[in-house]
């Protein structure tokens, strides 16, 4: 009755934080094993934001996973906001949902800060639990035509997603890097893979991932290097942006 449900609370609430604390230790490869790991991939139409989706699919199939991808656009396909849910599990049968739930991203990669910023990203999001990669770069927003005083809101993104994640949040100028790497800004988005992969946010194999990048047949040998140059960012991005600083000088 009541009097039992309320002396069992305290103890199912203790046995709930636990659980919560190692799963939160948990590495993604292993976590995926246990339940389905949600990534979120939010930017905008016609700069390759679906295509990153697409990667980690084939990826999956090719490491044996079960996997479901769900594109949101916007009513305007190129420069409208994207939603791409991406589902990872160990087999199929631990997929619930092709959406992921509120609370439930275990990454978001943002490839456009002003859309990781919104407010469908963020409920997605649970501190303790997410883990986030956005890109910082300024690019302008559909108010940018309407109102000539437009200022990219940087600041206040910023704040939010890090009130939202704490220390799970980070943040660089992929656009930036792909430029001064790769020669385009095209490449921004796998290098942002490359950087959560490398942080251990993504539950799939290198092997995978560049031999999907393989199949999808389209610039792959600079896919790739944008993929591994994000690897290398996630360890040391002071020093990989005075190499491109200094592959400039050289050119």
């Amino acid at each position: 009755g009541k009097v039992a449900a309320e002396a069992l609370t305290p103890v199912l609430e203790h046995i709930f934080r636990k659980v919560r604390s190692v799963l939160q230790k948990t590495p993604p490869a292993l976590l995926a094993d246990i339940r389905d790991h949600g990534i979120m991939i939010t930017g905008v139409g016609g700069t390759g934001v679906v295509t990153i989706g697409q990667v980690l699919a084939m990826a999956a199939h090719l490491d044996g996973k079960g996997v479901t991808v769900l594109d949101m656009a916007g009513l305007a396909q190129k420069g409208g906001s994207v939603f791409s849910h991406v589902q990872i599990a160990a087999s199929p049968d631990k997929i619930h949902a092709t959406r992921i739930a509120t609370g439930e991203a275990d990454l978001l990669l943002g490839c456009d800060a002003i859309v990781a910023g919104s407010v469908e990203a963020l409920s997605k999001l649970q501190k303790g639990v997410s883990h986030a990669v956005v890109n910082r770069a300024p690019i302008p927003s559909a108010e940018f035509i309407t109102h000539a005083d437009w200022t990219f809101p940087s600041g206040s993104i910023e704040r939010e997603l890090q009130a939202a994640l704490g220390d799970g949040c980070e943040f660089f100028d992929s656009n930036q890097l792909a430029v001064k790497l790769l020669g385009d800004s095209i490449y921004a988005n796998p290098l942002l893979l490359g950087y959560a992969w490398q942080k251990g946010w993504i539950p799939l194999t290198r092997a995978a991932i560049l031999q999907a990048m393989t199949l999808n047949a389209v610039q792959v040998e600079k896919n790739k290097q944008a993929f591994e140059y994000g690897r290398l960012a996630a360890h040391d991005l002071h020093g990989l942006m005075q190499v491109a600083v200094d592959v400039i000088h050289v050119l």
